[in-house]
């Protein structure tokens, strides 16, 4: 962190009992003493997820000082299973938007090219994960705040089916009923990570009324050679680069290889309708009561028009988005256009690496699952990792 933060500046804020919790587990494992599977491990975690006893410079400004006495539920069950939280990390104002940047601890930056954005708004957990500074990390997700990121920064990430995971004592995402979009997930180097870190951070904590006790899926016991693919790798109404679009090729022809049954399609208006639907909800408040009650018939058209295509294939390739990390500054209007839709869907999402652009920015793909089916993602996102080689470490130092 010492060593990147100056060119990065994705750190808000370091845990000051990081290295008494490090001597702790040497010492614990010194006597035989395991307490889970991530025993002594770093981890770090986005700034709006509250850490006990630990008041970061976001904090201060959005909630008014006060120093959180518990861990957000996701953080609590991490340290339970033994990892150590060594930092905060840096995000949108209030916990989203489309670059990680606000007026107190500025702008974060690209790793693999600092005159590019991270995304946001998870952005500060994505540069720092890609930067090899963090193992994994905690960030959210409510229009692509995961996943635009690990494409920028060429990790990997995975958003979870909505309720699946508490967002209990995450700033401004309540969850339940009123917060169907924002999940909580995981940004890591490698895909086996996410597979083991998930089944660690779901299920009901009894605080967030939209968890569903749902058991976590078993991969391994997919066959690969049973799931059907579609895949696009463009819609008309939101443009892809050249370089994106044989990215997503290249992705489907290496799912072929591997024995999945793979075919061109795309859902029927995919990105005009989730846009719509994306350009209401950012207006819900002010909504007179009947256009509210509209706003949600359009919400419950698209869901399952979505999901009688999904009946057909167990998993959708496509774009995370439009383009490599655009500059910094840079106006991207359409940066959620392949996110938002099953953001609105609830469906689980998983984002690899699988190419570069000319200019060295990474590019990576998203796999859309049913629901539940988190483990057909991370499948077939293992096998892309494998045949491109997943998440190079950028030459920032």
């Amino acid at each position: 962190i010492a060593l990147v933060h100056p060119s990065l500046n994705a750190v808000v804020q370091l845990a000051p009992d990081a290295r008494a919790r490090a001597k702790q587990a040497d010492e614990d494992l010194a006597q035989g003493i395991t307490p889970g599977p991530l025993h002594g491990i770093p981890f770090t975690v986005k700034d709006t997820f509250a850490t006990a006893g630990l008041t970061s410079p976001l904090d201060a400004r959005l909630r008014g000082g006060r120093t959180p006495a518990i861990d957000a539920t996701a953080v609590a069950r991490l340290r339970h299973a033994g990892a150590i939280l060594v930092a905060k990390t840096n995000c949108p104002p209030a916990g989203h938007g489309t670059d990680t940047e606000n007026a107190i601890t500025g702008r974060t930056f690209n790793p693999y090219h600092l005159g590019h954005t991270p995304g946001g708004s998870s952005g500060g957990e994505a540069a720092l994960v890609a930067a090899g500074v963090s193992p994994f990390g905690l960030g959210s997700d409510q229009s692509g705040g995961l996943r635009v990121p690990a494409h920028y920064c060429g990790v990997t990430t995975l958003k979870p089916t909505a309720g699946r995971v508490p967002n209990t004592g995450v700033y401004n995402q309540p969850g339940g009923l009123t917060d169907q979009r924002s999940q909580v997930g995981l940004i890591a180097r490698w895909v086996a990570d996410l597979a083991l870190l998930m089944p660690l951070i779901i299920g009901a904590d009894y605080e967030d009324a939209g968890v569903i006790p749902m058991p976590w899926p078993d991969r391994r016991a997919g066959d690969l050679k049973r799931l059907a693919v579609a895949f696009f790798t463009d819609d008309p109404a939101s443009p892809v680069s050249a370089e994106t679009g044989r990215a997503v090729g290249a992705a489907a022809q290496a799912l072929a290889r591997a024995g999945a049954i793979v075919e061109p399609a795309r859902p029927a208006d995919l990105i005009e309708a989730a846009r719509q639907i994306n350009y209401h909800w950012q207006d819900l408040a002010g909504m007179p009561g009947r256009t509210v009650v509209e706003f949600y018939s359009l919400w419950d058209d698209f869901r399952p028009h979505l999901l009688r295509f999904m009946a057909r294939y167990d998993l959708l390739l496509c774009p995370v988005a439009g383009q490599p990390a655009p500059a910094v500054g840079e106006r991207d209007p359409r940066r959620f256009d392949y996110t938002v839709p099953f953001s609105l869907s609830g469906y689980p999402a998983a984002v690899v690496r699988v190419a570069a652009s000319a200019a060295g920015l990474p590019i990576g793909v998203q796999l859309v699952a049913r629901p539940w089916r988190e483990d057909a993602a991370l499948a077939l996102a293992a096998v892309l990792e494998a045949e491109f080689g997943g998440g190079q470490r950028p030459r920032l130092l």
